[in-house]
């Protein structure tokens, strides 16, 4: 199962920079959207904003940090959504930062940018034990905004994650709750549709990894099962 998973992100990250080389997966079709595009589309990209963004039930204890750098793959849009290519896979890139605070508590901020779509965010982990126990339980806030030239959306998840906290390779699994909010800003193919705005819910089922190297470097991989789609992330990055 590990291995599938490695093999997957590696291959996430390919496919990402695959997409944006023959710009498949465009964000920028949105402005030839149809009503019937946008609920589909809005769930394609609520399921890209949350997933991969935790690997760990762990916290980081106070003072403790993670920098890393983390992407997202889709592999084809939900079979309603005519803006994203058909059978094309579209995806997210970013860079996050945490820092561990007192009580258990861990903050973090994520920002990134592709296809001409700019992805800010951050939220609050708490985690229900503490950093020894051998099983990890943890909740995780977010809220993120992605912007574009023809549209933005607001998203808002709650996670319940679990870990298994070994040497090496640690593997995680959980589940969650988006809620993707977007708003048309420019359609030429129906100018009737700007300012409209749409509001979707979907549960996303994860399972993945955190490898661990040189004491404190660390690779992830996951997959994501949310709306009929899966999901693929990949992660690479600094825990002290």
């Amino acid at each position: 199962m590990i291995k599938k998973i490695l093999l997957g992100s590696v291959l996430a990250v390919l496919s990402l920079q695959a997409a944006h080389a023959a710009s498949a997966g465009k964000y920028g079709d949105f402005q030839y959207a149809a009503l019937s595009d946008l609920k589909p589309f809005a769930r394609d990209l609520g399921g890209l904003l949350d997933s991969g963004t935790n690997q760990t039930a762990r916290v980081l204890g106070f003072g403790g940090y993670d920098v890393s750098g983390r992407t997202v793959v889709q592999f084809e849009p939900e079979s309603g959504d005519g803006i994203l290519k058909k059978n094309k896979p579209f995806g997210l890139g970013w860079v996050q930062a945490e820092i561990g605070m007192p009580f258990r508590i861990d903050g973090f901020i994520k920002a990134g940018s592709f296809a001409n779509l700019a992805l800010s965010g951050g939220g609050l982990k708490y985690g229900f034990t503490q950093p020894q126990k051998k099983l990890q339980a943890m909740i995780v806030l977010t809220g993120n905004m992605a912007s574009h030239k023809f549209f933005y959306a607001t998203h808002f998840a709650s996670s319940l994650i679990f870990s298994v906290n070994t040497p090496f390779i640690a593997p995680y699994f959980g589940a969650g709750m988006d809620n993707t909010n977007l708003t048309v800003q420019n359609n030429l193919g129906d100018p009737s549709l700007v300012g409209k705005r749409i509001a979707v819910y979907q549960a996303r089922y994860m399972a993945g990894f955190r490898m661990t190297f040189l004491s404190y470097g660390y690779l992830s991989g996951g997959y994501t099962y949310t709306h009929g789609r899966g999901l693929v992330n990949a992660g690479l990055g600094l825990r002290i």
